[in-house]
């Protein structure tokens, strides 16, 4: 039996950003539409449905003392797999971020960092992996959480109010057998039974 640390800080010194938006695919899910989401603070017309529009002209803006968060909190607990922010430096400049935390937990006042990341004037897609540290050194490709806390510690050139273009969430996709004995089955002849009518 191993037992679990599962908030163990990580330092990834270096994120290289991505030009096209991280997309949901055959092993993640995008599961920001389950969760409720709450800011520190936001600016009248840049709050959290600015945040989640796929639009990436448009922004929140916090609006008061740092550190300025974002909290997302799931009904149950949820497996998070990636983070992923929109930061844009060329038109935001010192509303940028430059340090954010990561935190998990179950409720508010547990929460522990599980990765700490500092960003030089950055722009496009970082992609953030959440990775539960195991005491055997081994590693979970994700976090099991109910509630994810992004804090921005610090902006560029020391700014006081953030901006964050977009934010998405992702969850491992679930087998639809996991758990259960079947073999995964995956000619069609066989998997067209797969589901009650």
């Amino acid at each position: 039996m191993h037992i679990e640390n599962p908030f163990l800080s990580a330092i990834q010194p270096q994120f290289i950003p991505q030009n096209n938006p991280p997309q949901p695919n055959q092993q993640r899910k995008e599961i920001g539409d389950q969760a409720i989401w709450t800011l520190s603070s936001a600016k009248i017309g840049n709050g959290v449905d600015q945040l989640r529009d796929d639009n990436l002209n448009t922004f929140w803006q916090s609006d008061g003392t740092q550190p300025h968060y974002i909290i997302i909190q799931f009904l149950k607990k949820m497996r998070v797999q990636e983070l992923a922010v929109y930061l844009d430096f060329k038109q935001d400049e010192s509303y940028t971020p430059n340090k954010l935390s990561i935190r998990a937990g179950t409720n508010i006042q547990d929460m522990k960092e599980v990765l700490y990341i500092e960003l030089k004037e950055p722009y496009g897609w970082f992609v953030f992996q959440l990775k539960t540290k195991l005491l055997n050194g081994q590693e979970k490709p994700y976090v099991s959480t109910i509630n994810i806390q992004v804090v921005v510690l610090q902006n560029q050139h020391s700014g006081k109010d953030t901006h964050i273009r977009q934010v998405r969430i992702f969850g491992p996709r679930e087998k639809q057998n996991q758990g259960l004995s079947f073999p995964d089955f995956k000619m069609p002849e066989i998997t067209q039974y797969a589901s009650i009518r």
